[in-house]
């Protein structure tokens, strides 16, 4: 992952969360309070838990007082918390084993005292302290531990908390369907419990847009982001409101507006600062780099890198060092002119594996899946294609890993899932509250008309009527889900139509290089692996996407036929043209759609032929379709066939469906029509005609 997005999460603790405006009024309780008693122990407590979000250096402070205090009053349980006060603060400075320290002497305590709860808040805590050190899995076993214990107990409020946490580490793991699914489960509970002033609320907000921006979906990632900013300010969580400016000025920075992004990132700095939160501030510098890079101010990043570096090499943050070092790969890499081109491709590659080793440590696909392909691009560059080859192979199957159709398809139910049970709640919600309403109803009516038959038969009559009508109201709301559903429906099936790609395709293309690189025909070997790794990363890329330009779409076909051409010897040539009626910088169309019958026209046509041949691919206007012609003087389907048509290839069906629902969703039929010729085969696609302006 490019950026660095601050992960918000909540320390638990048995004295819940003090506000910042409760520091002053402590204070004057505590210097009211000149006895050693178990009341000036307890405040003494609430005072250090307040300080670990506004100054934990004070916190620490206050602690050993408490600590001290605790013991000498032979206190078990208010010790306890003494302990693990002191250890939020210790966390918040990143002196994790400190922190872990003071979690452990408090869980002693609680075992030893039977206190089930308060055990599994401790436990909770010490994996905070894992995530950290980038060892999430760790810290996930920590959370799902006190998940259970709280499940046990009956506890909503603090599974949310743990689901919380919990959907966190999937996050940084990229098991994007957990994280989502753990993070609305959580949602739902707290709305189900009416709290959404609640800090980890809010935090379960923020979380969620940090994940919509690792899907780049930056739309919902601000929203989440904004409501998160404004549930933080209104309890005055400090730290929460940097981290909530500063994952927006990420989303600026992933939208073009590096400098708009750094405004943002000097606010959560100045707050994180004033917290004295180290590890607050590095973040905030770390993403200045980043918006520096955007403004092509390398030097003044890599200075903003090597001092963040720093600190997470002493806070252990494997996560976070990858991230760094990534960055400063992309900085050398960016200053490699002619005067310093091999120095500068060394420090690159360097940095990329250094961020590759920090990545595999934490277990982040898509961080590992970044340094490959940047450093099978430094490689391709310096002429060492057969490592080349490999590292971006690997990346490949990395990426598919964690950003496979199957899991956006899982994202998608998901999300479906939670708003069906969110309507759900609101629907139960407010005929529990009807009904109470009408029981009343019912009741007074019976009192003042219990003898008059007219009466009760008016009150039966109303009665009816608003059977009906809530009757009618339900249908309707249950007709307006089954539209949004069939609408989602629709376009998760072209979400998973797009991002079809053809495994021969790939087999054979691997199979050409290392036939080249065998061959020692290193000149061809480049050139097939440049333009079939251009065409791999466009079809990612594009994957995305639910339309792209013309021109994009056929800069893509262009390039497969080249690469197919080069399999084939060079025996096909091909010609692209478009009408004067077409703007194709202004015409969308959904990517790849004429791949499968340009497909079909070199492997079941030209590719079967004696000697070369050639396609011609036109693109014109017709009304509002756009009209798109394949033509080749191959063999021909009957040639080929022997006489006999076959059945239709998976691609043109997959092709027809994405018709179909473009149809359905524009009100506009399309068709595929092929006519066959004495040599060859046309085939006429129309589609509807979409405008980007």
């Amino acid at each position: 992952m490019r950026f660095f997005f601050i992960i918000i999460v909540c320390l638990i603790s048995s004295n819940g969360l003090a506000q910042q405006q409760k520091i002053d009024s402590l204070n004057q309780v505590l210097s009211s309070q000149t006895t050693s008693d178990t009341l000036r122990l307890k405040t003494l407590n609430e005072l250090v838990y307040t300080y670990y979000s506004i100054d934990p250096i004070k916190g620490i402070q206050i602690g050993e007082e408490a600590i001290l205090l605790g013991k000498k009053l032979k206190t078990p349980l208010i010790l306890a918390s003494a302990y693990a006060n002191k250890g939020h603060n210790h966390s918040a400075v990143g002196e994790d084993s400190l922190a872990l320290l003071m979690y452990d002497l408090a869980l002693n305590i609680r075992q030893k005292n039977n206190d089930k709860k308060g055990a599994a808040r401790l436990i909770y805590n010490k994996g905070l302290v894992y995530f950290n050190e980038s060892d999430y899995n760790r810290a996930n076993d920590n959370n799902i531990r006190a998940y259970e214990v709280f499940k046990v107990e009956k506890d909503s409020f603090l599974m949310a908390k743990m689901l919380n946490s919990i959907g966190v580490n999937h996050m940084y793991l990229s098991q994007y369907p957990q994280a989502i699914e753990s993070y609305l489960e959580a949602k739902l509970i707290y709305e189900d419990l009416n709290l959404r002033g609640d800090l980890q609320y809010a935090s379960i907000h923020s979380n969620l847009g940090l994940l919509y921006a690792r899907l780049e979906k930056f739309n919902l990632a601000r929203e989440y982001q904004e409501n998160a900013l404004q549930l933080f300010k209104k309890v005055d969580f400090q730290q929460g409101v940097a981290n909530s400016l500063m994952n927006l000025g990420r989303i600026e920075t992933s939208s073009g507006q590096p400098k708009e992004a750094l405004v943002y990132y000097q606010k959560g700095y100045d707050i994180m600062k004033n917290n004295g939160d180290e590890r607050g501030m590095a973040s905030a510098m770390t993403n200045t780099g980043i918006a520096l890079i955007d403004m092509e101010s390398y030097q003044e990043a890599i200075s903003y890198f090597e001092q963040t570096k720093l600190i997470y090499e002493k806070l252990k943050n494997a996560n976070n060092l990858a991230i760094v070092h990534q960055n400063l790969g992309k900085c050398y890499l960016n200053l490699a002119n002619d005067s310093s081109r091999n120095k500068n491709l060394k420090y690159a590659v360097q940095n990329y594996q250094t961020s590759l080793s920090y990545a595999e440590e934490a277990k982040s696909l898509n961080l590992q899946f970044e340094a490959l392909e940047n450093i099978a691009f430094i490689q391709s560059i310096i002429g060492d294609y057969q490592s080349a080859y490999v590292n971006r192979t690997q990346a490949v199957a990395l990426k598919d890993s964690f950003s496979s159709v199957d899991k956006k398809e899982e994202i998608a139910r998901l999300e479906s899932k939670y708003e069906y049970e969110g309507e759900k709640a609101l629907l139960q919600s407010q005929f529990e509250k009807e009904q109470a309403l009408s029981e009343a109803a019912i009741s007074q009516q019976r009192f003042i008309n219990r003898a008059t038959i007219i009466g009760a038969i008016g009150f039966l009559i109303a009665l009816a009527i608003v059977f009906l009508l809530y009757k009618k109201r339900s249908e309707a709301i249950t007709d307006k889900k089954l539209a949004d559903f069939n609408s989602k429906v629709a376009e998760t099936e072209l979400k998973a139509l797009r991002s079809q790609m053809n495994p021969h395709f790939i087999f054979n293309s691997l199979n050409s290089i290392g036939d080249y690189m065998a061959k020692n025909n290193v000149e061809s070997a480049n050139e097939y692996l440049i333009k079939f790794a251009r065409l791999t990363r466009s079809i990612l890329e594009n994957s995305e996407k639910k339309l792209i330009t013309l021109e994009e779409d056929l800069e893509l076909m262009h390039l497969y036929i080249e690469i197919e051409a080069l399999r084939l010897k060079n025996k096909l040539l091909h010609t692209i043209s478009v009408d004067s009626t077409i703007d194709a910088e202004n015409t969308l169309v959904p990517p790849m759609l004429l791949q499968p019958f340009i497909e079909n026209s070199i492997w079941h046509g030209i590719d079967k032929k004696n000697g070369s041949g050639s396609i011609t691919i036109h693109i014109k206007k017709e009304n509002k379709l756009v009209v798109c012609s394949v033509d080749d003087d191959g063999v021909g389907r009957k040639k080929e066939l022997n006489g006999q048509v076959g059945k239709t290839s998976m691609g043109i069906n997959i092709t027809a469906s994405r018709l179909e629902i473009m149809g359905r969703l524009k009100q506009i039929k399309g068709s595929i029509e092929m006519f066959d010729k004495e040599e060859g085969l046309r085939v006429e696609l129309k589609l509807p005609l979409e405008l980007r302006f």
